[in-house]
């Protein structure tokens, strides 16, 4: 370990970790975590990624769609509940 590693574990807060082994212990726990959080953000940019890229194609889709309808009656069919149940 390096000295400054030593100094850390020397200026712990002995009544809550009394022992070195519990500090370091609690210390690679606490980084352990801090690694899972990373990758599980990580993975949640990958997914609203995706989820933008299928929210823009829905958006070019559905502009398509839009503009071959001739009125507005049958997008509200398309989108919108029917009349009858307003």
């Amino acid at each position: 370990m390096t000295e400054e590693s030593l100094k850390f574990i020397e200026m712990r807060d002995k009544q809550k970790y009394p022992k070195e082994s519990l500090f370091v212990n609690a210390a690679i726990q606490y980084f352990g975590r801090g690694i899972e959080q990373e990758n599980l953000m990580d993975e949640l940019e990958d997914i609203q990624d995706k989820l933008d890229r299928i929210e823009k194609k829905i958006e070019e889709n559905t502009g398509k769609k839009n503009s071959s309808f001739s009125n507005d009656a049958e997008k509200k069919e398309l989108y919108g509940k029917p009349d009858f149940l307003k």
